[in-house]
């Protein structure tokens, strides 16, 4: 996968957890994140991958009753501001 199909993904994921919230996220969503987590680590883009295991795990925490939906929308708007940006940086991890 190279870094433009990644920023699609990736903005396809937030439009949906934007939808649907954090509460009833699927297991097969939480799969496509781990995929994600995977590709950003080998296409070397360590803030990508920090960012969107923080997502995960705020995911798995707000479903275990450890966290607010509010936790969630921060590290996604994190998230979101990283993935416009990626189109606009020549170094990516200069963000």
């Amino acid at each position: 996968m190279t870094v433009e199909e990644l920023q699609i993904e990736l903005k396809a994921l937030i439009s949906n957890l934007t939808a649907s919230g954090f509460k009833n996220v699927e297991p097969e969503v939480e799969d496509k994140i781990n995929e994600l987590i995977t590709t950003a680590g080998e296409l070397r883009m360590n803030e990508g991958k920090r960012l969107v295991e923080n997502l995960l795990n705020v995911i798995k925490a707000i479903r275990e009753g450890k966290s607010q939906a509010e936790s969630g929308y921060i590290r996604l708007t994190a998230l979101d501001f990283y993935v416009k940006n990626l189109s606009d940086s020549d170094a990516i991890e200069d963000i």
